[in-house]
């Protein structure tokens, strides 16, 4: 019930917001004084989704967060955690100044420090490292990407970046990379009749969740699409399928590859899109696939083999059809090859760049990015997964610099990670930046409190989820400066007094400013490399450097609507045909990769076992899963937590009883790299060699919301937290193994054995 509630929350409550706004459109009235609220549009930063977002004002009060109606692709609709983006700004206990360690470090002791003092020491440090040519020992761990942050790091010549964006879709990227030259490609669910969903969870989680959630419905309800899905738990997005399949973990690749024989073998594959778009012949395919047989693939997942030609027959004639696939197929050690093969199913019915199918992505033209080079993906040695692994390599770190990255909590063997960043021999300054007081920051030298997205400025390129290229503004919009600080501020032109000004909280700071400043004090080429006054004036270079949005209004356009659409490139939608609009339209999709061969990996798809010791019958793998609440600004949500603030372990009802084990009883669940205490949560919506915890659970720091206990603030909300008794669930970070895939990189968070015992 609380699982369909807090989908409710999330889903549903965006699909209500679209019907008010589709009427209301912008306007919006006080309650208590009847006046009209002031709209600001800007750009949702709770998820990688970019959902256009009205912020309504109250005055200088920001009193309600919604989805922007003018959006093409949320449409007037948002998430829970997008609306919980009003508690991120206005919570009592936010990082409002910078920090600097007294006292041993972990203990919590701290200083009040001006900004001056930060940027001496961090300006000083960098210059130092850059004269004695070790720039080496600089680490950036990002956990929100920045343009200008990538600037400064590119400026400084910085060598070892965790990169956490990127880092979450290493085996997808890689295995889309290597197929189209693209890391990712656009899923068009709304114009699809049949959609077989491989591990993903749209209805509650995903990089497009408004967007590609809302379309998806629109597809099943208004187009009568199937929707079948394979998962090793019933996720949201199982519950509202046609049919669910329980899974094995970690073997989708041979199910999508039995299927796809079977495709080749009825003569239903589309020949005229592999011999034109593809570089391999379906003689060369079928041959390929010759072993991989439905019943083969029966006994390795437990997917009945008379499903698994059902399945593959139905998706080749009821076209359009579309294979999705999430992370509940790329979370794994052989993830990037289980990744092509089920992207094969898509090429085998020729779906890319037709109407229910996969497009690649468009952006404004002066914007579109370029083809990925596999080879110099593959063997970039930028590509960090974090502390452990510069540990195992040796690398020596002066300076450990994390930005909305919090590995303490969020790394797999989380404890261990925690361990290294507490060792000042093994990190001697250790700088975090962060909206609150996270598990990382608590053991920093220096914490400098980071604005909210909500309080700064920023554009980027959202995914064109209807083939229409948009470009997203974020603008600040609380905390208005007042006349007489305008009047003060060195950015303020004569003239324009009565134009809003905004600044972050207390002494928050966006994380551009920081590196425009630092780049100041370091001089040289550096500061030569980040010529901007602030973060305005970036976004205002960016935006003059973009012709078709400098002719309808540049800024002034975009300030007022919040986006800007390509028109030029809207007029052609998804019927691109020069090469300069979208060159990937004339290349082939490699379903034979030369470059993976090259570099000693398989060069077709391929079904590859996770292999494992023999399983005892008290061990399980752990799956994770991440909730519609689930967000790095919900942690001390006190709207998301009240929704949802126990993650109790999945297990099969029938094994649960075999093991004497009851609903609701506490049980120690422990890995090779540790253990936990959690609750149980006994169900047949699981398969029966798996169990899962959800994500985003057991905080010991961030705040007192995070960790359940009720509290007296300025927010009378905080002393009514009615949770506290039930605690605030577990973090599964600390039991998973750290696992990779060998031609990815990415970690298989999806793979750790663990044994359960009730307590």
């Amino acid at each position: 019930m609380k699982t369909s509630i807090a989908w409710f929350a999330g889903t549903a409550a965006g699909l209500a917001s679209r019907q008010r706004l589709a009427s209301a459109r912008k306007a919006g009235v006080s309650r208590t004084s009847l006046k009209p609220l002031r709209v600001i549009p800007t750009t949702c930063e709770q998820c990688p989704a970019g959902c256009g977002i009205n912020a309504y004002l109250n005055g200088e009060r920001l009193v309600q967060l919604l989805g922007n109606p003018d959006h093409p692709n949320n449409k007037g609709g948002i998430c829970a955690k997008g609306i919980a983006g009003l508690n991120l700004v206005n919570d009592p206990e936010r990082l409002l100044y910078p920090l600097k360690r007294r006292g041993p470090r972990g203990d919590g002791q701290w200083t009040k420090i001006t900004w001056d003092e930060v940027y001496s020491t961090l300006a000083t440090r960098v210059k130092e490292l850059i004269r004695r040519d070790k720039i080496s020992e600089f680490v950036i761990d990002k956990g929100h990407d920045d343009p200008l942050l990538d600037r400064f790091i590119t400026a400084i010549g910085v060598t070892h970046v965790i990169d956490r964006p990127a880092m979450k879709n290493f085996n997808r990227s890689t295995a889309f990379t290597s197929m189209t030259g693209f890391p990712s490609l656009v899923e068009d669910v709304g114009r699809s009749r049949f959609v077989l969903n491989f591990g993903a969870n749209p209805y509650a989680n995903h990089d497009q969740f408004v967007g590609i959630a809302s379309r998806l419905i629109h597809a099943q309800v208004e187009s009568g699409a199937r929707l079948i899905t394979f998962d090793v738990r019933m996720s949201e997005t199982a519950a509202k399928s046609d049919a669910w399949y329980p899974i094995k973990a970690g073997t989708d690749g041979i199910v999508a590859l039995a299927m796809a024989k079977v495709i080749v073998a009825k003569g239903l594959a589309n020949s005229d899109f592999i011999d034109r778009k593809t570089n391999y012949s379906l003689a060369m395919i079928k041959n390929h696939l010759s072993h991989y047989t439905p019943e083969k693939a029966a006994k390795v997942s437990g997917v009945r083999a008379t499903d698994i030609q059902n399945l593959a027959v139905d998706f080749a004639r009821q076209r359009p059809s579309l294979a999705l696939i999430g992370g509940g197929v790329s979370d794994h050690k052989n993830g990037t090859q289980s990744v092509r093969s089920v992207a094969l199913l898509n090429w085998l019915v020729g779906n890319l760049e037709e109407e229910g199918g996969l497009f690649y992505p468009r952006f404004p033209s002066s914007l579109q990015p370029k083809k990925v080079d596999l080879n110099s993906w593959l063997n970039s040695a930028s590509n960090i997964k974090g502390i452990t692994e510069l540990k195992e390599a040796k690398r020596r770190i002066n300076t450990y610099f994390a930005y909305l990255s919090n590995p303490a909590y969020a790394d797999p063997d989380c404890d261990s990670t925690a361990g290294l960043l507490k060792d000042e021999k093994t990190v001697p300054f250790l700088v975090v930046m962060d909206t609150h007081l996270t598990e990382t920051a608590r053991m920093a030298d220096m914490v400098l409190p980071a604005a909210t997205y909500l309080e700064g400025w920023g554009v980027s390129s959202a995914a064109s989820l209807d083939e229409v290229p948009v470009l997203n503004l974020r603008q600040p919009v609380v905390s208005m400066i007042s006349a007489a600080k305008a009047l003060r501020s060195p950015t303020f032109d004569v003239g324009k007094l009565l134009e809003p000004k905004f600044q972050p909280k207390g002494q928050a700071e966006e994380v551009g400013n920081v590196c425009l400043e630092l780049a100041r004090r370091m001089r040289g080429n550096t500061a030569k490399n980040l010529p901007y006054k602030n973060t305005y004036d970036y976004i205002t270079s960016v935006i003059s450097s973009i012709p078709g949005l400098k002719m309808e209004g540049g800024l002034n356009n975009l300030k007022s609507k919040g986006l800007w659409i390509d028109k030029a490139s809207k007029s052609a939608r998804y019927r691109y045909s020069s090469k300069k609009e979208l060159p990937a339209l004339h290349q082939k999709v490699e379903i034979y990769s030369n470059a993976l061969k090259q570099n000693g990996h398989s060069p077709l798809p391929e079904y590859e076992p996770l292999t494992t010791p023999e399983k005892r019958k008290d061990e399980f793998i752990l799956t994770t899963f991440k909730s519609n609440l689930w967000a790095k600004g919900t942690a001390n949500s006190k709207w998301a937590r009240e929704i949802l603030h126990e993650n109790r372990l999945w297990i099969n009802k029938d094994v649960a009883q075999k093991l004497g084990i009851k609903n609701g009883d506490r049980i120690r669940v422990t890995s090779s790299v540790g253990s936990l205490i959690s609750r149980v949560l006994t169900t047949q919506r699981i398969h029966p060699e798996s169990v899962a915890l959800a994500e985003g659970f057991g905080h010991s720091e961030v705040g007192n919301v995070a960790k359940a206990k009720r509290f007296r603030s300025d927010d009378p909300d905080t002393n009514l937290i009615w949770w506290d008794k039930k605690g605030n669930g577990v973090n599964p970070n600390k039991i998973i193994v750290r696992k990779e895939d060998p031609i990815g990189g990415g970690l298989g968070l999806k793979d750790t054995r663990i044994r359960i015992e009730k307590i």
